[in-house]
């Protein structure tokens, strides 16, 4: 009856809610159809310009504005339709790489032309987050604003000045007290799904403070605003957003809408991940309440299983995923040891392969290095050479609680290659696209794995989970790391198939 009830109230939340979304509203923006146009008319956009009969003014207008490369998703919903011209909340939803921070900082450039009155705040994660996405980032405002309306950009008042005036303060959404006392006719909350500290009490001080106007929201009846644009989530922060209703308009967009400027492994992995309720999260803009809370129960693994005489011989690379225990808790001597292949298949995708998991317990210290080193022996033979005739093979092992301890035991033992990171992110954050990827039958299962997929079955990534998701831990971390695909600009240098760039490696006195 609980399961039952969260479902419908999630669905009585966005019941009723008005949504722009490119099935209704179009995909293009105004500089997209006027070449769609051309093309049709000319078949060919070259000449665009003159074809237009377009000055160079009029060329320059259209190349520097924000406004004219929005999509109709990414436009605040005044733009998009006169019946939407009193909005008060425009709430943007959209999957990763969906170009929802594009659309923020262009609203913000807008609203400080239009109101040389508008004071305005800006809220992120974190200072570094705001600074490095929403202010100096490809999209961020201090790169979209044309420039004969670029701000000045005052980092000791954390503030950006207009040519016409208008300021923007802005603050990370860390603590509700900072917001107190200010008084904004227009903000901008970016990405709130990660906002890690009271949320909802930064969100409800925001709203107390957007409570400013102007002599031109006086004349055209219009109240302070808030734009939200974010990836969604089932928390208690979108629930309360969603609760107030008055003025408030949905827009949705997934990754796909923007894939004209992202890699194409990246809208490859978007495409396969409708498959799974989290990748129609991450990817789709699509917000659900009723999420399983263990990753991969709903995978399942005999529809992507091979018999292991019927798994490839010759891998792309191998890698054997490592999680020692380091006795940060009594009893937690369960040493996550288990075994990845990756190789690119004649679908043109990164599938893994979990060939094996020698995971263990053992009061010895070195008993994980020594199966470890033999697991990497034991299956280097089936990894593709490098140029040097080496084969791409080594362990990985994350290095958050044992530092530098993880190699130094290795390599007492061998010269073999390993590679650590440090993580930066939660146990269920690294699962989630891993299980979306399983999902879509990318992740195989080579043979019968009884206790990790008894593991993967329960897993939620909790904390505290150390002595019961090692296995899936040393089996999440490579896939993560070398299959999952980030988000890259077109033309980003380098291979999707080279797996090391962004790996810190800690060598030592491995081979090289």
């Amino acid at each position: 009856m609980a399961k039952a009830a969260a479902v419908t109230a999630g669905k009585d939340l966005l019941k009723g809610l008005p949504v722009i979304r490119p099935e209704t509203h179009g995909r293009h923006s105004v500089l997209d159809r006027m070449a769609l146009q051309i093309r049709k008319k000319f078949g060919t956009t070259e000449g665009f310009a003159d074809r237009l009969g377009l000055s160079t003014q009029e060329l320059l207008v259209l190349y520097y504005e924000p406004e004219y490369s929005l999509r109709p998703a990414q436009q605040p919903p005044d733009m998009v339709s006169a019946e939407y011209a009193r909005w008060r909340t425009w709430f943007l939803l959209g999957g990763r790489g969906a170009g929802k921070t594009h659309a923020g900082a262009a609203s913000v450039v807008r609203e400080a032309k239009v109101d040389p009155e508008a004071r305005i705040l800006i809220v992120g994660p974190t200072y570094t987050e705001i600074q490095k996405n929403q202010l100096e980032g490809p999209s961020g405002i201090l790169t979209l604003a044309p420039p004969w309306f670029r701000p000045e950009h005052l980092k000791s008042k954390k503030q950006l000045v207009f040519p016409n005036g208008v300021k923007a303060d802005y603050l990370p959404a860390a603590d509700a007290d900072k917001f107190r006392g200010y008084g904004y006719t227009f903000e901008w909350l970016d990405e709130v799904v990660a906002w890690k500290k009271d949320p909802v009490a930064v969100f409800t001080e925001c709203g107390r403070v957007g409570r400013g106007t102007s002599s031109r929201m006086r004349r055209l009846g219009l109240s302070s605003r808030k734009v939200i644009t974010t990836t969604p989530a089932p928390t208690e922060l979108f629930r309360e957003i969603l609760k107030q209703r008055r003025g408030l308009v949905l827009s949705r967009s997934s990754t796909l809408d923007n894939s004209a400027h992202l890699d194409d492994d990246y809208a490859l992995q978007a495409l396969d991940a409708k498959k799974s309720p989290i990748g129609r999260r991450e990817f789709w803009g699509e917000l659900e309440f009723d999420l399983d809370p263990a990753l991969f129960r709903g995978v399942d693994w005999n529809a992507s299983r091979v018999k292991p005489k019927d798994a490839p011989s010759v891998f792309d690379f191998i890698v054997v995923g490592l999680d020692p225990a380091t006795g940060e808790k009594k009893g937690a001597d369960m040493h996550g040891i288990v075994v990845v292949g990756v190789r690119r298949e004649a679908d043109g995708r990164d599938h893994a392969y979990v060939l094996a998991d020698f995971s263990l317990k053992s009061p010895e210290p070195a008993a994980w290095a020594k199966k470890a080193v033999a697991a990497l022996k034991a299956w280097e033979p089936h990894a593709k050479k490098d140029g040097g005739g080496r084969p791409r093979a080594w362990i990985f092992a994350e290095t958050n609680t044992g530092g530098s301890m993880v190699t130094a035991t290795l390599h007492t033992l061998a010269k073999v290659k390993v590679l650590t990171e440090r993580a930066r992110n939660s146990k269920a954050e690294r699962a989630a696209p891993v299980s979306m990827l399983a999902a879509a039958g990318l992740v195989h299962m080579v043979g019968k794995h009884d206790k990790l997929e008894e593991q993967l079955s329960k897993f939620t990534g909790a904390p505290g989970g150390h002595a019961r998701d090692d296995r899936v831990d040393a089996m999440v971390w490579p896939i993560y790391k070398h299959v999952v695909k980030m988000r890259r600009n077109v033309g980003a240098a380098g291979d999707a198939q080279q797996p090391t760039d962004s790996v810190e490696e800690e060598a030592g006195d491995a081979a090289p």
